[in-house]
């Protein structure tokens, strides 16, 4: 699915292998989504909390990985990380910088589609205020 991103570009959020089509995705599918102003850190916040940014120091990327391989943190509730991290060590991981904090890193270039996609819908229900995410629910029961 092609959409036009904040800066006017074409992104294809139909494969989501970069930050940049997960930003997008973000922004377009979940309401109270928004970016950092311009010259920023990369991050999509709900409601002035973080829900994914763009790992882009030595402590959120794993060790020997080449430089342009992209890794996004996703918040997330520790109980649901220990399984990823179980599941799929190549693809979840944490750094000892991101031990005490409530996410997971996401290796863009492993990561199952389909489970990115709700891992990112479970991190914004996690972040969103409780009346967004009952609104959307609602909006989303309606159409189906």
């Amino acid at each position: 699915m092609k959409r036009t991103s904040s800066a006017g570009k074409r992104i294809d959020t139909s494969v989501l292998r970069s930050w940049i089509a997960i930003r997008e995705f973000l922004m377009a599918t979940y309401p109270g989504c928004e970016r950092e102003p311009e010259g920023g850190r990369e991050v999509v916040r709900v409601a002035g909390k973080p829900l994914a940014y763009l790992a882009v120091n030595e402590r959120s990327r794993a060790p020997g990985v080449p430089a342009n391989e992209e890794f996004v943190v996703v918040r997330i509730d520790f109980e649901r990380r220990e399984q990823l991290l179980e599941s799929n060590p190549n693809t979840f991981f944490v750094t000892p910088h991101y031990q005490g904090y409530p996410g997971v890193i996401v290796r863009m270039s492993t990561v199952d589609q389909r489970q990115l996609r709700v891992l990112l819908m479970d991190a914004w229900r996690l972040v969103a205020p409780k009346r967004l995410v009952r609104d959307w629910d609602a909006r989303a029961g309606s159409r189906g």
